[in-house]
């Protein structure tokens, strides 16, 4: 196996693991050098060393290599991401957050972490949003159940 069918292959394993839909796939390969190929944007217009940085972006993200050492990130994640939603909801009941969408949840969140979509978010990251919703709360005198 040559080097670039490895990281073809952990690229297609990163994006399963960080759940990441075919168009946001593509802007990520774009974002690290890929071009067009036959209509579509393709991992193998790019640089072995652009390969290599995607990869490692894609660990930066909660991509785990080895079999050995990886933990199932969806059992830290998932409970995390459901605590946001329930906060976020519960404002939304409580008419401080105007706008209960999905979309306007993940674009307050963008805000409070460095990662763009909260599936790739890190733990404190998580975090930060959790807190980030529970002083808002605090603030505009919702109770929020234990």
């Amino acid at each position: 196996m040559s080097n670039r069918n490895k990281y073809y292959g952990l690229l297609q394993i990163g994006k399963k693991m960080l759940a990441m839909d075919e168009d946001t796939y593509r802007q990520f390969l774009e974002q690290h050098g890929a071009k067009e190929k036959n209509g579509r944007i393709s991992a193998s217009t790019m640089k072995l060393g652009e390969l290599v940085a995607a990869v490692a972006d894609m660990e930066k993200r909660g991509f785990v290599r080895s079999r050995k050492s990886a933990v199932n990130i969806n059992s830290w994640r998932t409970p995390r991401i459901k605590k946001i939603t329930a906060l976020w909801c519960t404002l939304a009941d409580a008419g401080v957050v105007r706008n209960r969408s999905e979309n306007a949840m993940h674009t307050f969140c963008s805000k409070q972490m460095k990662a763009d979509k909260l599936q790739w978010a890190s733990a404190s990251d998580l975090n930060k949003c959790i807190e980030a919703l529970k002083s808002m709360a605090h603030r505009k005198g919702v109770k929020l159940s234990a």
